[in-house]
C-alpha cells in the first residue's frame, strides 16, 4: 500500500474516493499519508529491537489516528468506511498494546 501512495496516487485516489487536482494535493496526499505509514512502520519496528518508548510512538500515532477517524464520523455522520477505518487502527494497535504489556 505505502508504495502505491509514491507511485500510483491517480488509482489509490480512486479506490479511497480522494481527489486532489493540483500538485499542492498530491503532494500532501503524500507527505501525510506516507510519512504516517513509513513512521509508524519504523516505530514498530524500533519498538521490537528496542524498547517500549517506540511502543509509545506508534501508539500514540494510531490513536492520533483513530481521534481523526472518530471527530469525522461525528461531523460527517456513520458511514461504513469510516467504522471500518477505525477498526483496522485498532487493529493495528492492538498488538502492540499486546506486546506491550506482555513484555
Amino acid at each position: 500500500m505505502g508504495g502505491r501512495w509514491l507511485f500510483s496516487l491517480e488509482n489509490v485516489m480512486a479506490d479511497r474516493g480522494i481527489s486532489a487536482t493540483a500538485n499542492i494535493g498530491r503532494s500532501n496526499l503524500r507527505g501525510d499519508i506516507v510519512g504516517l505509514l513509513i513512521t509508524s512502520g519504523i516505530a514498530i519496528f524500533l519498538f521490537l529491537f528496542h524498547g517500549e518508548v517506540w511502543a509509545l510512538t506508534t501508539i500514540g500515532l494510531m490513536a492520533a489516528v483513530i481521534l481523526d477517524r472518530v471527530v469525522n464520523l461525528v461531523a460527517d455522520g456513520k458511514s461504513k468506511e469510516g467504522g471500518i477505518g477505525i477498526v483496522c487502527e485498532l487493529i493495528t494497535i492492538g498488538p502492540v498494546i499486546g506486546i506491550l504489556r506482555l513484555g
